[in-house]
């Protein structure tokens, strides 16, 4: 043992051959008095060598109950503190008793400066001088010298030892045995390496809006944030593997001795098998005849390869000795080591929450479990479902009970960041569901929030997941239960979309959130009896009607209500609710406004003239309707229907053909002088659709009624006129337009004279769009059209098509048009040569031609689907 004058000086920083520095041990140290200055009773002195410093850091480790830190040394609770190294009192002379006092301080010090210096020696022989710097070294931004910050080798058998003497609290045990290993691009740290850092705080559960009702008590939900997975690479959880077993009863000390031998003996290969309760092997001999149980397990870490052959091993302390598991690499041993501890942490919080009956403790350990979930960097299907199934067993349990929603909203609020980012049950969503029926303005909204969200976004069928359609509904029905519901529902449909968007990112989230809204909505009025009587019952549907407002604000999902809508998915029940089909009106409106094709054809019929399920056209008809509306709201609507239809896309014969049956109800809009019900009279007529002088009569009194229609019938009777010298005989059987035509030109020149001889017209390579339809279809011996290289569309073809059933030969080569247009082509019946070179014709598009032209002898279709 040194004495008292002796110094020993250990340098920190080890050089690259990994040789530590020291001084001869016969060597004197200098006698160094000073003048202490202002410090603290915790802080060093000055003047102090290395070695002092890390043993005056030291000081306190035989009695210390906390780990130490340079510059704020724990006074020690076993005895009286000792006094500084060298400290210049005013008195000069001292007494023998202070000097025998002084001489054992400092002997104290150099042994514990002795003994780091040992375990740094026996570090490099393990080869983990860097681990050691890394616990022991610091950098001393003043001086720019290394200093001690701990001066214990193995932190993680320290912290271990005073957890177990009730010094630490028991999640920081908890980290020792629960922390990852180190990333593969490194050396496997020693077992004092493996405290995990501090869980980085995120957002939690995003709430919906900002009710006082809702924010109030939110049951100990942590809004602050929810642990993440350390970064790194993922694992499945392993369940069988091939590895090398070694098993020793020794103590823990003697056992990191054992470790620094260059060999182990008594190696055995097994084929392991983890199970849910126990480590099984497939040949059970040797070390591993007896399976393996997880509740046996006291430590379960990662210890660091000891010679060059890279051993890359687990270390299961048991309570008679160790077990050694050794990997072909670190990633299967990383891999491992996550899958045994997950099972054996996972046991023991199933068999606590389960048997435990303090609903304290309960919940203190749930959100042990959660966070414990939340970190693991395993990502397996068995990994969401066991801490989901044991949530649903605590919910599960005294489901009887008059307080059981207030446990039920604890526990949710506790399990929020697991029910954030795990897909919850069918069975965990009726309970959820459950909590948010009893108890509407008490629910944990904030903590139900994102797996209702999780529903919306990612499931794929209601039909087999009724439970996940309910938890939306109650939840929804939650929301609009509070004082500023309908604050809330909007703000719930706007967080669905992803905010302000351009689009959704979700493509399931639309289609399911207007199921759910319809579904609620049929629900309650199937069966209703007519004529309908209001009552407070409906305030809780009201909101499922909101939400397919609301999600009319946002373009992209404009079109998704539209095509859930059509038909009518509603029973007469809820249409006749005048505070739903309000709603609905309005819904309607947003529809029939959009310019795209996709919203306000949702609104025509399906098919022609089917009665049932009705169309919007028929269901908000004027003159029968079963939209419960005012009449002079019905009229406007079905106007702005019927305006928007005609306008785009069916501005056609078959479309006003297949309305004809709903004549009174055009009468009727058109006596309120709307625009579109008085074009489309008047379109009745010039295209002969009304058949009967009786019918034809009826809808020039309609015309004639109004000053507006009266206007419109004058315009009518003009263009009859020119149309008559236009089909007058004489003129050109043949003509051709020059390049540079336009459809203005187009219009002018059928203005220009009689063209009713006109049997072959050329408009190739001409700029004419499908806007020229509307004065093409006015020349009855029209046989011959080329339309090669112009911008034809599919709605002009749809016109001629109807329009020119004399056509015999048709030129479409290079032309804009698609499978719609083609597909109207079936009803020139006279067709005989066609050519649709370069276009976007289908095969089974053009297979469906053939078959409705049997006179069709001559066509092209190169460069397309179907040559």
């Amino acid at each position: 043992m040194p004495s008292f004058s002796q110094e020993i000086n250990v340098d920190l920083n080890s050089n690259e051959d990994g040789a530590l520095k020291t001084e001869g041990k016969d060597c004197k140290s200098e006698d160094s008095r000073f003048t202490p200055a202002d410090r603290g009773a915790n802080s060093a002195p000055e003047g102090l060598s290395a070695e002092q410093r890390i043993a005056f850091a030291l000081r306190d480790f035989r009695g210390a109950s906390s780990i130490l830190s340079e510059g704020t040394p724990s006074p020690s609770t076993a005895g009286p503190p000792l006094p500084y190294i060298d400290e210049h009192h005013e008195d000069a002379t001292q007494s023998d008793e202070e000097q025998v006092q002084c001489r054992d301080t400092e002997e104290v010090l150099n042994n514990a400066a002795c003994r780091l210096r040992r375990w740094r020696a026996a570090s490099r022989k393990l080869r983990r001088p860097r681990i050691i710097d890394n616990l022991c070294g610091g950098d001393d931004k003043e001086g720019g010298n290394k200093s001690c910050s701990g001066g214990h080798t193995d932190l993680a058998d320290r912290l271990r030892s005073l957890a177990a003497a009730g010094n630490v609290s028991a999640s920081a045990g908890e980290l020792l045995s629960l922390a990852p290993p180190p990333p593969a691009a490194t050396a496997p740290p020693s077992p004092g390496c493996l405290l995990s850092p501090t869980l980085a705080d995120q957002s939690s559960a995003e709430y919906f809006g900002s009710s006082p009702e809702c924010c109030a008590d939110s049951g100990g939900l942590e809004t602050a944030g929810a642990p993440v997975p350390p970064p790194g690479p993922r694992y499945k959880l392993a369940t069988e593997g091939t590895l090398r077993v070694c098993c020793f009863q020794h103590t823990r000390t003697v056992v990191v001795k054992i470790l620094a031998a260059k060999f182990l003996r008594r190696w055995e290969t097994h084929v392991l098998c983890l199970h849910e309760d126990h480590i099984v092997s497939k040949t059970p001999s040797g070390l591993l005849e007896q399976p393996l149980s997880y509740s046996c397990m006291q430590e379960v870490y990662c210890i660091s390869r000891w010679d060059s052959a890279r051993k890359y091993c687990l270390r299961i302390v048991m309570p008679h000795g160790s077990l050694l598991l050794q990997a072909n690499d670190v990633y299967t041993r990383d891999q491992w080591y996550h899958s045994i501890v997950w099972r054996k942490n996972i046991i023991r919080y199933r068999n606590f929450l389960t048997k435990s009956v303090r609903r304290e403790v309960v919940l203190k350990e749930l959100k042990n479990m959660v966070d414990f979930v939340m970190t693991t960097p395993l990502q397996d299907e068995s990994v969401t479902r066991a801490p989901l199934q044991i949530l649903t067993d605590l919910l599960s349990e005294e489901k009887d009970s008059p307080d059981w929603e207030s446990w039920a909203e604890n526990v949710t609020s506790a399990a929020a960041p697991l029910l954030a980012e795990r897909c919850a049950t069918g069975e965990l969503c009726a309970l959820l569901a459950r909590l948010c029926r009893r108890r509407p303005r008490a629910a944990p909204l904030p903590a139900l929030a994102p797996p209702v969200r999780r529903v919306l976004t990612r499931n794929v069928d209601f039909a087999r997941a009724p439970n996940a359609r309910q938890l939306v509904r109650d939840y929804i029905s939650a929301l609009s239960a509070h004082n500023s519901g309908s604050a809330l529902v909007r703000r719930f449909v706007e967080v669905t979309h992803g905010g302000r968007r351009a689009s959704c990112p979700h493509p399931r989230a639309a289609p399911n959130l207007a199921a759910v809204a319809l579904a609620a909505i049929d629900e309650h009025y199937r069966g209703a009896p007519t004529p309908h009587v209001c009552d407070d019952a409906e305030d809780e549907v009201l909101c499922f009607a909101d939400i397919l407002e609301h999600m009319c604000e946002y373009e992209d999902w404009l079109l998704v209500v539209g095509a859930v809508l059509q038909p009518v998915p509603l029973c007469s029940g809820a249409l006749g609710c005048p505070r739903v089909a309000q709603r609905l009106g309005r819904v309607l409106s947003a529809l029939a406004h959009d310019s795209r094709c996709g919203a306000h054809s949702c609104v025509a019929p399906c098919r022609a003239a089917r009665p049932s399920p009705p169309s919007w056209l028929r269901a908000a008809a004027p003159s029968d309707p079963l939209l419960a509306l005012p009449s002079q709201d019905l009229c406007q609507l079905w106007g702005d229907m019927l305006g928007s239809l005609l306008q785009c896309c069916c501005k056609r014969k078959s479309f006003l053909q297949s309305m004809a049956k709903q004549l009174p109800d055009f009468v009727l809009v058109a006596l309120n002088e709307h625009p579109a019900a008085l074009e489309a009279l008047c379109l009745m007529l010039e295209w002969e659709v009304a058949s009967g002088e009786q019918t034809q009569l009826e809808i020039i009194a309609a015309l004639q009624g109004t000053e507006l229609g009266q206007k419109c019938y004058k315009d009518l009777c003009e263009r009859q006129q020119n149309l008559q010298r236009l089909q007058a005989e004489g003129g050109p059987r043949r003509l051709a337009l020059p390049v540079r035509a336009t459809d203005a030109d187009v219009e002018a020149l059928l203005k220009a004279g009689a063209l009713g001889n006109l049997e072959c017209l050329s408009l190739a390579f001409t700029s004419v769009t499908s806007a020229c339809a509307h004065h093409l279809i006015k020349l009855p011996s029209l046989r011959y059209l080329n339309l090669w290289a112009t911008k034809f569309g599919d709605s002009g073809v749809q016109l001629i098509a109807e329009h020119l059933p004399r056509l015999q030969v048709l030129n479409l080569c290079e032309t804009p048009i698609s499978d719609k247009g083609i597909e109207a082509l079936s009803g020139l019946s006279n067709l005989q040569r066609l050519n649709l070179n370069s276009t976007k014709l289908s095969a089974e598009a053009f297979e469906v031609l053939r078959q409705r032209l049997p006179q069709l002898q001559e066509y092209d279709i190169r460069y397309t689907e179907a040559w």
